[in-house]
Formats: C-alpha cells, structure tokens, sequence
C-alpha cells in the first residue's frame, strides 16, 4: 500500500483495529509470548496511541512507530504496517 500522511495512517490503524482487522508477525508473536505482552494490552495500547514516527521499509512497505498504553498503564510500543485489509504488528516492546 502507498504510504498515508501520518494523521491518515493513525485513523486506519485505529479503525482497522478496533475491529480486530489486525494480526502479528511471526517475530513479534514471540515477543508477545517471550515479554508478557498480553493481546489486551496490545488492543488498548492501539486505541490509546499515538504516531511516534514512520519509517520506509522498502519492499516491506512503511513502517509506523505507535505508542500506546497497555492494561497496566505502561507504555507499549507498536511497530506496524499497513496492508490491503489489515494492520500487522511487525514488533512491540514495553516502552
């Protein structure tokens, strides 16, 4: 997908996944696992982020760099790509 101004891409994640149009990377599966990353905190860390920076990733598309808040009011960074229906988490990491 062609990248999106930066306000436009925050309302197209946050709409996608609010209604769980959102999946992980294998990479960032294992984070969730590895760092105690529960999927709630992951939804609520979307709905309360904020567009810390984008990234070009080449053939991988542009990367957005969100953060959130977690169920226990810790940051939670989100790193994610937009793609045709969905957003997928590519990294996350308790900030």
């Amino acid at each position: 997908m062609n990248r999106q101004e930066p306000r436009q891409a925050l309302r197209t994640i946050k709409s996608r996944t609010k209604i769980n149009l959102f999946t992980y990377s294998p990479f960032a599966f294992e984070k969730m696992v590895d760092e105690g990353i529960y999927e709630e905190d992951v939804k609520r860390a979307f709905s309360t982020a904020s567009l810390l920076e984008t990234r070009d990733g080449g053939r991988s598309g542009t990367h957005y760099r969100l953060r959130g808040f977690g169920m226990n009011e810790g940051g939670l960074v989100l790193v994610c790509v937009i793609k045709r229906r969905l957003v997928e988490v590519v990294d996350l990491y308790w900030d």
